[in-house]
């Protein structure tokens, strides 16, 4: 009789052990998920920071250099709307330069054909 006591003691254990282990691992799931949402949560914001500090550097320092240089505000905004005008998943097959620009800084047909409208 103290045989049967036994094995139902160790069946017990034995569950009791199968259930702790499959609550640590499902939490090592959850928590692993939560890390990775976390960790692409501080990439995001770093990525957010890095494109505040680069628009001022073009606003400010590389704007101001092309108008020393001798451009015109119609120059600059004219290479605003050639950049803005690329659509880097489109163009992501192909040589976005040779895309717009004809080898000569001006805008080539693609681009003329693209803003005729405007």
């Amino acid at each position: 009789m103290k045989e049967c006591i036994l094995v139902s003691n160790n069946m017990v254990r034995d569950a009791k052990r199968d259930v702790s282990r499959a609550l640590r691992e499902s939490q090592r799931d959850r928590l692993s998920a939560l890390d990775a949402f976390a960790q692409g949560m501080m990439e995001l914001k770093t990525l957010r920071a890095k494109v505040k500090e680069l628009e001022a550097h073009v606003d400010g320092p590389l704007r101001a250099a092309a108008k020393e240089a001798g451009n015109t505000a119609s120059d600059i905004r004219n290479a605003e709307r050639i950049v803005n005008g690329f659509d880097l998943k489109e163009e992501s097959g192909r040589d976005g330069a040779e895309a717009v620009m004809d080898g000569f800084g001006t805008a080539g047909p693609e681009w003329q054909e693209s803003t005729e409208g405007e």
